[in-house]
């Protein structure tokens, strides 16, 4: 063959389009399907895995929700171990020579006990049943061990198993969780004291006077003044105990004030708090004792008006000085406290926890209405005034031992409140003709539609052991006076009656060349009279036993519309609603739980 012919048979086969043959294409798809096949299997094998680890975590974490269910038993719970009912029936629990263990003759002691019918153990009795959670069909099996109750700590061991899963009927689809229980020696109860506290009795004392309020709501000057709502407030006075291992008094007051709402926000003025505070504890800044009083107060006043330089239509507020309050608190009351508890009567001295204090309002408190604005010739009139009373509020918290020695004794709570005389829709003091009845003058009583007259009321509640004295409530003083058109009628402040009276108080007359109305309405429901509620809780066992008491006094409550019309355009429209709010008192008490050593 010629070199010529040899390169032009080269060149033919390089111009060749021969492709694999079948052979070699099936070893090809044989290789390939090899290698699919060996990364699928590794892929399932990985899913698997991980559906494993999700397993266990999943199976992990319903272990530890049931450990912290445990851990939130009562102590007595723990130490009463699972039911030797369940004993035998469980192949963790191995018989050695009579003495049950966990797993081995090795082991721990099971702790187990016989339970009383309607005993109840959460996930201690039954110690093992199942449940489903997520997609977990899982059994779980509660152990309680201890080889030496007295020195060690009691051993808790949850145990989870599941069949199926990711990795069905696996050999290791269970997880363990173990925790200690520990409890000195003291009072264990499973109703106050899951886990030991000194065998100490509990009382809980709480007596509130609030803050009388008078409310006015509405429109001035036919909208034109800036007013949304004013409150007057009168004092008052609150006080709590509590003793157990600690014992923590309050005693705490607040003073008169005034309170303006309007487009531009709230204006406060007066309304000053003091607190005294005692207690046992090493850790707080309170010392065992406490007290302070406050007298002679800055009068305050404030006003929403439409005034030019010598005439003004509107509200002007006023309280004047002389609020006066006392309180104290004492962990052991004594004669060597400085401050006096109670505050007022007979000091204590029995070295046993007191609160309490009194309150007064002394000065006069008043909300004007101006008119000169619409009316130059007519005089302000008063839309309400209230006097203070001749006696003060009190409030005290008393610990007291009872007659027996081995007795836990008692927690008295009582307060007293007087109110003075609250008038309420004031007529003109100049330029119109009062109504048959009434008078010009502001100072008087029957200058005013209606009027509320020494109103006092009380209340007391005991609460502790080998007392016999119920909780009372009661209205002691007290009379509403209304205009009739004549001259005054009057019903007491407890009489039902007050909730449909209606009252009226009116009078229209030309003043220059106007025509000019005032008026005073109390509508039906516009008063409420007082009321009384206690309730108690005996023991049964021991009727002079109390173990919570309590008195209130739902006080009157009235309101009224005050309305000015000059010539048919309403002037002064507003709602005044005077509330001296529920006087409380309240007691607590329940013996120390039974002690286990």
């Amino acid at each position: 063959m010629g070199r010529r012919q040899f390169i032009r048979r080269i060149r033919a086969r390089v111009r060749g389009e021969r492709g694999f043959t079948i052979l070699e294409t099936v070893i090809a798809m044989m290789v390939v399907f090899a290698s699919l096949t060996a990364l699928v299997y590794t892929a399932s094998i990985g899913f698997r895995y991980v559906g494993y680890g999700r397993d266990r975590i999943q199976a992990t974490g319903i272990a530890n929700r049931v450990m912290e269910d445990i851990r939130g038993l009562a102590y007595t719970k723990i130490t009463g171990g699972i039911s030797t009912s369940e004993l035998g029936a469980d192949s963790r629990i191995v018989n050695c020579a009579g003495v049950y263990r966990f797993e081995t003759c090795a082991g721990e002691k099971i702790v187990s006990s016989t339970f009383p019918a309607g005993y109840e153990a959460e996930w201690l009795f039954p110690h093992t049943d199942t449940l489903t959670v997520g997609n977990l069909d899982v059994t779980y099996h509660t152990y309680v061990t201890n080889e030496t109750p007295t020195t060690t700590p009691y051993r808790v061991t949850v145990i989870l198993e599941w069949a199926g899963g990711a990795i069905a009927s696996a050999a290791n689809n269970s997880v363990r969780v173990q925790s200690l229980f520990w409890s000195p020696d003291g009072c264990v109860n499973p109703n106050t004291h899951p886990f030991a506290a000194p065998c100490q009795p509990f009382f809980y004392g709480q007596v509130d006077s609030p803050q009388a309020r008078v409310d006015i709501t509405g429109q001035l000057h036919d909208f034109a003044i800036d007013f949304d709502s004013l409150a007057i407030t009168l004092p008052g006075i609150s006080a709590t105990a509590q003793e157990e291992q600690t014992t923590q008094l309050n005693a705490a007051t607040t003073l008169s004030g005034i309170q303006f709402v309007d487009s531009t926000g709230t204006a406060n003025d007066g309304n000053q708090q003091a607190s005294s505070e005692a207690d046992d504890e090493v850790e707080t800044s309170a010392g065992s004792a406490s007290g302070g009083a406050t007298s002679g107060v800055t009068s305050y006043a404030a006003s929403r008006l439409n005034s030019d330089c010598c005439d003004q239509i509107g509200l002007t507020a006023s309280v004047a000085s002389g609020d006066l309050e006392s309180r104290a608190t004492s962990v052991d009351a004594k004669l060597a406290d400085a401050a006096a508890c109670p505050t007022t009567g007979t000091r204590e001295t029995d070295l046993l926890p007191c609160a309490g204090g009194h309150i007064r309002h002394v000065g006069t408190v008043s909300v004007g209405i101006p008119v000169t604005h619409v009316t130059p010739t007519v005089g302000s009139a008063n839309l309400l005034r209230v006097v203070g009373p001749g006696t003060d509020t009190t409030a005290k918290i008393d610990r007291d031992a009872s007659a027996g020695t081995s007795e836990d004794g008692l927690i008295d709570v009582q307060a007293t409140r007087t109110l003075g005389t609250v008038q309420l829709g004031g007529f003109p003091s100049s330029g119109m003709t009062a109504p048959t009845g009434m008078s010009t003058t502001q100072t008087n009583d029957t200058n005013y539609c209606v009027r509320l007259v020494n109103y006092s009321d009380t209340v007391r509640a005991i609460a502790g052991e080998r007392q016999a004295t119920n909780p009372s409530a009661s209205v002691t003083a007290g009379t509403f006076y209304y205009h009739n058109g004549l001259g005054y009628s009057n019903k007491s402040v407890t009489d039902a009656t007050l909730d449909s009276l209606t009252v009226t108080c009116s009078k229209t007359q030309l003043v220059g060349l106007s025509t000019v109305t005032w008026r005073v309405t109390v509508a039906t429901g516009g008063i409420k009279h007082a009321t009384t509620a206690t309730t108690q809780t005996a023991d049964p066992a021991d009727a002079q036993t109390r173990w919570d008491a309590e008195a209130s006094v739902q006080p009157i409550e009235i309101t009224i519309r005050y309305e000015y019309i000059v010539d048919g355009v309403t002037e002064i429209n507003v709602l005044a609603t005077f509330d001296p709010g529920d006087l409380f008192a309240h007691g607590i008490y329940q013996p120390p739980p039974a002690a286990q050593v």
